[in-house]
């Protein structure tokens, strides 16, 4: 009875996690929210999407976490070669973050 238990328990983590999965994993030509390690020194998410040649959009949490504008198709793997703990999509991510910089495309840049 208790491993019948664990199974089932086991298939509802894992058919609750899946739609979060699908939805935070990166897409290709959008923005991605790169994550260093915690251990990591302040502002390595920033030296990581320059070192997989990327473009910084924003930065939160002492540069713990970039927001970051793909530079190629190979971008997400460059950015785990150069050190990346998580990468996600970054529009997903961006709601619960408070992210410094000003945005892209900003009322204050096209003066509207």
């Amino acid at each position: 009875m208790t491993r019948e238990l664990a199974i089932a328990g086991g298939f509802a983590l894992f058919a609750a996690c899946l739609p979060s999965a699908f939805a935070l994993a990166p897409k290709p030509g959008a923005p991605v929210a790169v994550i260093a390690s915690p251990w990591a020194p302040d502002g390595d998410a920033l030296r990581i999407v320059a070192a997989a040649d990327g473009r910084v959009m924003g930065a939160a949490r002492d540069g713990d976490i970039a927001i970051a504008m793909p530079g190629g198709a190979d971008f997400v793997s460059r950015l785990y070669q150069s050190g990346a703990a998580l990468v996600l999509d970054a529009t997903v991510l961006a709601a619960c973050l408070s992210v410094t910089g000003e945005p892209q495309f900003s009322a204050k840049r096209t003066g509207l």
